[in-house]
């Protein structure tokens, strides 16, 4: 609509010209695309999301509707209840006296452990589900939910694009990985590695 009123502006001021100066289309054809309806309407990346499972994200009413890839059909051992059948003492306690280990030697590179510990995100009820720092349970596919507590920075621009990885495309639906997906949340610092090199160029030229 403010295309068309700035044409129809340009050709009160320039009535006496048969085309718009500078552009060599006739008036008319401009006007016309203008309210032509937008050729890109229906478009959809959805032949490359094949497969990939997503939920709708919640908490950012401000944002365009976009999706996350679920995270749950990506975990080995989900859902946790399969083994999570007792109260987490117990089984820490059934672990030590059967000398069986699944993750209890897990360690938590993430924040200092006086910040930090297993039961910040990780409830001792329900294992299935994360929890935030005020007690309320979040599904393991909206976990960004819980990272989002502390990182307030990089959800901001994870939920406008700027950080993350999209999936299928620039066209809709806008489908994004979970935080979880390119960080480890036990150790979310990416490791630093050397950039691509030519075959047959060693090491040592390319850090010189």
């Amino acid at each position: 609509m403010n295309r068309l009123f700035l044409l129809l502006l340009i050709c009160l001021g320039s009535c006496s010209r048969k085309e718009v100066p500078g552009h060599g289309q006739h008036l008319l054809e401009l006007i016309k695309e203008a309210t032509e309806p937008n050729s890109n309407a229906g478009v959809t990346g959805e032949q490359f999301l094949d497969g990939v499972e997503r939920v709708k994200a919640k908490g950012f009413p401000q944002m365009p509707e976009f999706f996350v890839a679920s995270r749950t059909p990506k975990i080995e051992r989900f859902p946790c209840g399969r083994c999570h059948d007792q109260p987490l003492s117990k089984l820490v306690q059934r672990s030590a006296d059967e000398g069986k280990k699944a993750h209890w030697s897990l360690t938590l590179q993430h924040a200092p452990a006086n910040t930090m510990a297993c039961k910040t995100c990780h409830g001792e009820d329900k294992m299935d589900e994360l929890v935030t720092l005020n007690g309320a349970t979040v599904n393991m596919n909206h976990s960004y939910q819980v990272c989002g507590q502390c990182h307030s920075k990089q959800i901001k621009d994870w939920a406008g694009g700027a950080h993350g990885k999209r999936l299928g495309g620039w066209a809709p639906p806008r489908v994004v990985n979970n935080c979880a997906a390119c960080h480890n949340p036990h150790r979310p610092a990416v490791e630093s590695r050397l950039p691509a090199r030519k075959e047959n160029t060693t090491v040592d030229e390319v850090t010189r």
